[in-house]
């Protein structure tokens, strides 16, 4: 009977892992994590509108709302003109035999790994390295 209880318990924990690793990690990730991945989907968004991937990427921007604690009165207009300024940039040939690609998904990459957005995320998330909706007061 004790192997059949322990058989049991060794078959839930994998269970239960195999759930956690399948669930959204981004609820497990700090503010300051969620705020430039959501930099990054309206990034794409933007660059995709108007495709699967770009329609993809506006609700994923708006999810973050849900995981993401931060001044998002300045944070996402922060957010969007910062998106323009890499999407208007000319990548017209960083690597030659390329000729007439965008370099979208490069310019969203570039604009992930930024200074620019560091500085948001320290202007705009008042708690970078809390995971989860919002700090409780003191």
């Amino acid at each position: 009977m004790k192997a059949v209880h322990t058989f049991v318990a060794v078959g839930l924990c994998c269970y239960s892992l195999t759930a956690i690793a399948d669930s959204n990690a981004a609820t497990r990730r700090s503010n300051a994590e969620n705020y430039k991945d959501r930099a990054l989907a309206a990034c794409l968004s933007t660059a995709y509108k108007d495709s699967p991937a770009g329609e993809d990427a506006d609700i994923t921007k708006s999810a973050f709302l849900e995981w993401t604690y931060y001044n998002d009165d300045k944070g996402n207009p922060a957010i969007d003109q910062l998106v323009e300024k890499y999407l208007h940039r000319d990548y017209s040939n960083p690597v030659e035999g390329y000729a007439g690609a965008k370099f979208n998904l490069l310019k969203c990459l570039d604009m992930y790994h930024s200074q620019e957005l560091d500085a948001q995320v320290h202007k705009y998330v008042p708690h970078p390295n809390w995971v989860g909706d919002k700090p409780a007061k003191r």
